[in-house]
């Protein structure tokens, strides 16, 4: 009972974490990574809301004139969690929506795609050789 206990505890941690900056977890771990490359404070991108975070936060919250908090700091970080922030250099709004038949998805569809055109040619070519050898 006591290491169920204690596994459920260190499970829901990170997700506390996050709720406590205000963000959701992946937003979360996001600006503690943002901290960590503006070399804020953050050292491990961990999803704790420590000391450490909190000082970064403070750091970078004066490095770009936000307020000191989470939320608005990742919003003036201008890294795609604000809504008016810009889309990734080289992409587009639309490239980044699924309705457009883009994203992970379908660049996944391609590649199985091209890995069942490889297998084709793989059999084709091995089938002929066994003809080759066979004659």
């Amino acid at each position: 009972m006591k290491k169920t206990i204690a596994v459920i505890a260190l499970i829901a941690a990170p997700a506390l974490a996050s709720a406590q900056a205000g963000l959701s977890k992946i937003q979360f771990l996001a600006l503690q990574q943002e901290l960590r490359d503006q070399g804020c404070g953050v050292t491990n991108v961990d999803g704790h809301y420590g000391p450490q975070t909190r000082r970064a936060i403070a750091t970078c919250a004066k490095k770009f004139n936000s307020a000191n908090n989470a939320a608005a700091l990742l919003t003036a970080m201008n890294i795609g969690f604000g809504p008016t922030d810009n889309p990734p250099a080289g992409k587009t709004a639309s490239d980044n929506s699924m309705s457009s038949g883009g994203g992970v998805a379908s660049e996944a569809k391609a590649e199985g795609e091209s890995k069942k055109t490889e297998m084709k040619e793989v059999k084709a070519a091995h089938h002929a050789k066994k003809k080759v050898a066979a004659k």
